[in-house]
Formats: C-alpha cells, structure tokens, sequence
C-alpha cells in the first residue's frame, strides 16, 4: 500500500468526525447530573471572581475548572448566568475525541490497524460516549493517563527530552484532576514489572545491552509533573496551601474507599455493568445493554500479546504491559467497595486499546480470505449494534434509570421545580431576589446550579430545618416536612411534589400572597385574546 501513514492519518482523522458527531448534538439534553451541578457551580465562582481553593474533602483537582474557561471566554459568557449546560459539557467531549487522536502517538506499538479499529471502539464504546457528555473529570482523566502513556512510549522509541517533559506534565495533570490517578500510577508501576518478569522468565529474554531511560531524563520527567501539578493546585501561585491539600486528600479518600456507605458495589459492578446489563422490575423492563465486543475482543488481545500469535508489527512487550496494567486497574477498582459507573472508564479504555489488538488477531487467524471477510463483516455488524447503544444511551435514554450508565441522576421532573420557582419570581416584587430555602437532609444538587439566576445571597440550603423557616419559596423532602410546617409561621400554599431524582421528591411551599398573584396571572386575558361577548 502506497502512503501507509497518510491512509492511517485519514482513518484515524475520520473515526476522530465520527466521535465528534455522536459526542457534541444537543449537549444540553439532559439533566444536569447533581456531581455536574456541582462542578459547575465551582467553574463560575472561578469564572466571575478569578479565585479557586482547592478543597481536599470529597472534592476533585482543578484542571477541569480552568480548562473550562477558555470556552467562557469564547463564547462571551462572563458570569455563570451566562453559562449554559452545553457550554460546559463541550469540554469532556473535546477530551473524549482527544483520546482517539493520541492513537496516533502509539500506533507503531500496537500495530497501525489495530490502533484503528481502538479509535472505531473508543468513538462508539457507549460508556466512553455517555461520559464524553457529562461535566466530570472522568474523561480528563482518561486523556491524561493515555497522554502519559503515549509519551512514555515515545521517549522509549527516541530518548527525546521532549518526551520525558511531555509525560512529566501529564503525569503532573493526572494528580491535578483526580484523586484516582494513583491507581492508574500504581498499574503502570505493575505494568512495567509484569513485563520485565514475563520477558525474563516466559522469553527467556535480557534486556538490551544499555539503559533504556536516563535518569536525567527521569528527573526532568519528575520535575515537570511536580511544576504543572503545584501550579494547578496553588491556582496560579496565589494559594500556598493547596499542594499541601491534595496531599492530604488522601486521608479522606483511603476512609471513604474502605468504609460502608451508598455507594458501596459487589466487587463485580463494573464488568457485570459493561458485559451485560439490562434493568427489570415489577414496573417495567428495559432494554438490554452490553459492551461485551470489547471486553471480548480485548481477552483475545491478552492471548495475542501474551503468545506473540497475530500481532503483526506491532510490539509484543508493550502489549503485555497494556494487559497487566489493564488487569490490575481493574482488580484495583474492583476491590475498592466505593463504586461509580463512570470510574469504570479508566480501565474500559485499556480494554479498548487490546480489543483493537484483538481484533486484527482474529483476522490474521483466519486462515483464508473468504474466512476473513466473514470475520470483518461480522466485527463491523458488531460494532455498528455497539454504536447504535451509543446513541441510544446518550439520547433517547439519556436520563433514564433503565440506561445502566444513568446513575443516582436528576429527574426531568426536577426542571419542573426550577420551573415553577421562576415563575413565582416572576409575580415577586422582588423578582430573583426574593428569598428562597432548600431545606432537606438529602443531597439536593444540582438546584444551586439551576437557581444559578436567583440572587444567591437570597437562597439558603439547610440539613436541618431552621428556627427561621419562612421565605417566599420553600423547597423540602416529606422527611422534614412535619418539622417545616409545625415552624411556619406565615400562610402558604403547598404544590404538588416533583422528583428531584429516583427516591428523592420535593414539595413546594410558596408564600400565600404570590401564589394569588401567580393565579391571577395565568387567569388574565393575554394580550391580543378575543373577549367574549358583553352582557
């Protein structure tokens, strides 16, 4: 074949427009998960006021904030009125394609076609998808591992300072994203030994005469991680104590990864989650979900690494280290009893990488032509049915509870709580200033984030129900409720209960006077209305 970089250029750049069209359409779709509200709210306080504090205490690192901004910027918006679910999603979705253009950097390892038929996976991979469009850090995460590793790569092919920099400050932007980087750290410690131990053990094989890393080089690497990441968590070196923090976040995070709590999972979530899910109750049945076309294809990939069998070009070693480092993330994440779908990201995307090993090998092993036409024809109806769940995921059923990815997420109904509080604002004489109180013992995000136009030193949120519990809306759970009203000492009439999410409904209380003046409102005669006939 004539150009063979150029052709892989283009095939790669192509899955790259098809990743973009199943990741940035109708980014605002959804709800706003409560984790995303969150994030959000934190990314406009950064916005108007230029500060950030790092918060060690169930909070992650900065650089989804900051790289957030460059969007704001562009798109003119300056305070977090301004901003838009979209515009914030937009950045998980620019580093989810991200992902499939870095195979560029370690396409000689993996074998040009099998770097091609990962970056096919990684676009279509539903998780992968989902995630894209979700205002977390997950999918930062998952960049700058796979940028950490691609560099690591290429330094071991060219002994380049250049590339010990580059995987010095993605490593340095691993630890400023999330506290799971350690994880990932700790596999490609694994990784790296596994390897050796194989080559010297199974291969027979030494090492080749001469160091293959410097440790000027190392030290250069470890340098530039420690400035990137000391730089994010000091936020620009206006705050001295945050590298010390997101040190000791870990206290935090080792006791809530080995207690009891909500979201504790068996230690089979995750793969029983990609391999095969589907939600049945007495109330209704779901569809079926399963990513097993990786998970499958990449098991194939492990035996093709390990027996050097129908690999090609590619480069053996470092197809068993993606496997042990694979391996033993997932064994990490398994064994931690806190567990989150979107976690699962971080070692799906090792699987990704050995499925498209995976499935070159099946190929090469077929022994005829006509077999392996068959062979392409049934991987590509595969994927194609694993690209339909993508969109499906991230579309039809993008907010509800029979999608295994939609985890503990806000309700549709919720928008309707936002709904009903802005038009009482709208009969208010003091509009978006007028007061209102949340008051609830459970997580109530993501409602900072949609009263985000209301003036918030006018909205309160309480655990506990307050001695002062008047205000022009009240927003609370039934828990509470008799507590609330035994407390009130105005007049108000109490609405319907919305959901905020599955489990969680609020009731709402407005005060007496504005709902007359709300009713009276939607009774009037719009403008231009024909009146009826006089007397």
């Amino acid at each position: 074949m004539k150009h063979p970089r150029l052709v892989f250029g283009v095939c790669i750049l192509a899955v790259a427009i098809g990743a973009l069209a199943l990741r940035l359409p109708r980014l605002g779709l959804r709800p706003m998960h409560g984790d995303e509200g969150n994030q959000a709210v934190k990314t406009g306080m950064l916005l108007e006021s230029g500060v950030y504090r790092y918060n060690p205490n169930d909070h992650h690192g900065p650089t989804l904030y900051y790289l957030s901004l460059p969007t704001f910027w562009l798109t003119g918006a300056r305070t977090s009125r301004q901003m838009t679910d979209a515009m914030l999603r937009l950045v998980p979705a620019l580093f989810g394609v991200g992902v499939v253009l870095l195979l560029v950097l370690m396409s000689d390892g993996l074998g040009r076609p099998a770097a091609v038929c990962a970056a096919i996976l990684t676009a279509i991979s539903p998780a992968m998808v989902f995630y894209s469009r979700y205002y977390i850090q997950e999918m930062l995460l998952v960049f700058f591992a796979f940028a950490f590793l691609a560099s690591a790569w290429r330094y071991t092919r060219s002994r380049s300072w250049g590339w010990a920099l580059a995987a010095g400050a993605f490593l340095g932007l691993m630890h400023a994203t999330k506290e799971t980087w350690v994880l990932a750290a700790a596999a490609t410690v694994a990784g790296l030994v596994g390897t050796i131990l194989w080559s010297r053990l199974v291969d027979r094989q030494r090492p080749p005469a001469g160091p293959h890393v410097t440790w000027r080089h190392v030290a250069v690497g470890v340098a530039a991680a420690v400035v990137v990441s000391v730089t994010f968590f000091s936020s620009f070196f206006t705050h001295a104590r945050g590298p010390l923090d997101s040190v000791l976040a870990y206290v935090h995070y080792f006791t809530r990864a080995g207690g009891v709590g909500l979201h504790d999972n068996p230690w089979y979530f995750y793969v029983g989650m990609l391999a095969h899910s589907r939600l049945v109750t007495e109330a209704t049945s779901g569809p079926w979900w399963s990513e097993g076309l990786i998970l499958g294809l990449a098991v194939v990939g492990m035996v093709a690494a390990l027996t050097k069998k129908g690999i090609g070009r590619a480069h053996a070693p470092l197809l068993r280290f993606l496997t042990v480092y694979t391996l033993v993330l997932t064994a990490a994440y398994a064994v931690i009893p806190y567990k989150t779908p979107w976690c699962a990201m971080g070692f799906l995307h090792g699987y990704i990488l050995l499925a498209g090993v995976g499935a070159t090998a099946l190929v090469r092993w077929a022994p005829k032509w006509p077999l392996k036409v068959i062979v392409v024809v049934v991987l590509a109806a595969l994927a194609a049915h694993l690209g339909w769940q993508a969109h499906r995921a991230s579309f039809r059923f993008c907010a509800d509870q029979r999608n295994p990815y939609v985890y503990a997420h806000t309700s549709r109904d919720a928008l309707n709580i936002v709904k009903r509080v802005e038009e009482v604002a709208s009969v208010s004489p003091y509009s978006h200033d007028m007061i209102i109180k949340v008051i609830t013992p459970e997580n109530y995000w993501p409602l900072p984030w949609y009263l985000r136009q209301f003036n918030q030193d006018h909205v309160g949120y309480y655990h506990e129900v307050p001695s002062d519990c008047d205000a022009s809306v009240i927003l609370t759970t039934p828990d509470v409720q008799e507590v609330l009203e035994e407390r009130l000492k105005g007049s108000y009439n109490k609405q319907s209960i919305h959901g905020l999410r599955p489990g969680v409904f609020m009731p709402i209380y407005v005060e007496q006077s504005l709902w007359d003046a709300l009713v009276e409102k939607w009774s009037a005669p719009k403008a231009g209305a024909p009146k009826g006939d006089g007397p």
